[in-house]
């Protein structure tokens, strides 16, 4: 007949390797969570508000976004890495968005107003002074900074018409530069998506055609009259042209499905438009994007945690990789996403938080079975 000392042992011996076995299963779902917070992309902020538009200062130094993580919303600025965030706009009756760099990082260009009417505005970083420098009184957004400083393009949406227009650095010499450019009349998009984008000389404008369809570029010193060059290719939805320092235009196709979207990145010269060469396929975000001058690092805002959140990534081969679609272009299913959760243990997914309760309570069997074990063999 099995002794008390051996049936103590034995109980011992079961209860240690259930708890190593438990411990070495929360062992494995934290490694597989550090592999996956190590992933190419990474996560730049991390609030419960939503954090969009990021754009880079022009050393790539700092990011500026919108945020609506004190009600409305208003600018902040990062450094590149996420850190040291400073709000720069602020006020229960201001809503700013769509910030733009002045070429010498030391001030900001906004769209700032209601659902009806909003202004273009300059914010001075240092200060945090406002001035007003468009007065249309109608639906202005989307500020753009031509990088020798001099002028700021925008959008002006008014009766059921939207255009391009550009203007002095002081809000002098505004220049209608498109004509019609969407129409809700023809049944086209009068609310800009994303900002018109400068060449480096500061002579020309790219943009999206009020299709959503084209990407465009036109002459950006004066209204000639003169139609645009499509410089993208027919039977896609192309948008967000972005210019790199070479001259060279980076844009978004975008792909919808009843069951998934996705983009594709394409790099063009617009003086030889007929060759593209493809950047990236597969992207399991929609855009805009913003890039370094070099074309090098991707900067974007995507709910992929939960809630819009701003990511950046290299476009190496690892980074195209994390954000592709593992199963590209046929029926590929986007996961859900699951919101993240605030973390006692950072790194620890919700799984391994199961286990290692249950490896506690193990423990805790363990201790409670040995004490009443001594106390029973101290009565004898």
């Amino acid at each position: 007949m099995e002794t008390d000392v051996a049936k103590d042992r034995r109980v011992s011996r079961f209860l240690t390797a259930f708890r190593i076995s438990l411990l070495a299963v929360v062992l494995a779902s934290f490694t597989t969570a550090v592999t996956a917070a190590a992933s190419p992309i990474r996560q730049l902020t991390e609030t419960e508000a939503a954090n969009l538009r990021p754009t880079w200062s022009p050393d790539h130094s700092r990011i500026a976004f919108q945020s609506n993580r004190d009600g409305a919303y208003h600018i902040y600025v990062m450094d590149a890495d996420g850190k040291n965030t400073k709000q720069v706009s602020s006020g229960d009756n201001v809503d700013d968005r769509h910030p733009t760099w002045s070429p010498d990082g030391k001030f900001i260009a906004v769209d700032s107003g209601d659902t009806s009417r909003r202004e273009i505005w300059v914010i001075e970083l240092a200060t945090q002074r406002r001035t007003q420098i468009t007065h249309t009184e109608a639906f202005t957004s989307f500020p753009s900074w031509s990088p020798d400083g001099k002028r700021i393009a925008f959008y002006v949406y008014r009766g059921g018409t939207m255009d391009l227009w550009t203007t002095g650095r002081d809000g002098t010499g505004t220049v209608q530069m498109t004509n019609s450019l969407a129409s809700e009349q023809q049944s086209q998009c009068t609310f800009a998506c994303h900002a018109a984008r400068w060449s480096p000389e500061s002579t020309r404008l790219a943009f999206s055609d009020g299709d959503l369809t084209h990407v465009l570029v036109l002459s950006a010193v004066a209204n000639t009259g003169a139609a645009p060059t499509v410089i993208s290719p027919d039977g896609e939805r192309n948008h967000f042209p972005v210019y790199l320092k070479d001259g060279t235009i980076v844009y978004v196709s975008e792909h919808l499905s009843l069951d998934q979207s996705w983009t594709d990145l394409w790099l063009v010269d617009p003086n030889n438009s007929g060759q593209r060469t493809e950047v990236a396929k597969g992207i399991l975000a929609q855009g805009p994007f913003e890039f370094t001058n070099d074309g090098t690092e991707l900067l974007f805002a995507s709910p992929r945690s939960g809630n819009f959140e701003i990511y950046a990534v290299t476009l190496d081969a690892d980074g195209k990789s994390a954000l592709a679609t593992s199963q590209y272009p046929s029926g590929a299913v986007i996961p859900a996403q699951r919101a993240s959760t605030p973390s006692i243990l950072p790194g620890l997914s919700p799984e391994a938080y199961i286990f290692l309760a249950v490896a506690l309570f193990a423990l805790i069997a363990e201790i409670l079975y040995r004490v009443l074990r001594r106390r029973r063999l101290a009565a004898r």
